[in-house]
């Protein structure tokens, strides 16, 4: 099953800045670990416009901005397109709303604990670090 992540969410849920750019980007590579550990594909949705230099895909993760929606709008969205979602968020509203999808709700406690079990187990492998550089947003030329 495909994982949706409130991405804001979980980082309140880290108790980090969760409008911070290295927050995120920090979330995204504990995402990719997770990916790897589960064989599964995650998109993770943040509120906002997407920031300067912001890789779009890492490995099996896809990043979404929302501006100038909302993320929970977007993960309602793609929740009612019937793939069986993961989604997880501790917003009650919105898991209210996406349980009605036949979706399963995680609260953000569980998959951080899931990320810190795969991220100690492995590092970033090399197709997910060619999949990061072959974004132009992510190359160094020299």
């Amino acid at each position: 099953m495909p994982w949706l992540i409130d991405g804001s969410n979980v980082l309140g849920a880290m108790r980090v800045d969760r409008h911070s750019d290295e927050a995120k980007r920090g979330l995204i590579r504990l995402l990719g670990a997770f990916a790897r550990a589960k064989q599964t594909r995650v998109t993770c949705i943040f509120d906002g416009p997407e920031p300067p230099s912001f890789a779009r895909h890492l490995g099996s993760v896809m990043t979404v901005f929302s501006a100038p929606r909302t993320a929970d709008e977007l993960i309602i969205e793609r929740a009612s397109s019937g793939r069986g979602w993961n989604v997880v968020t501790s917003d009650r509203a919105l898991a209210s709303r996406v349980e009605r999808r036949q979706v399963r709700v995680v609260q953000p406690a569980t998959l951080i604990r899931e990320m810190e079990l795969a991220a100690s187990g492995s590092e970033a492998g090399e197709d997910d670090w060619a999949a990061y550089f072959s974004d132009p947003k992510n190359r160094i030329d020299f």
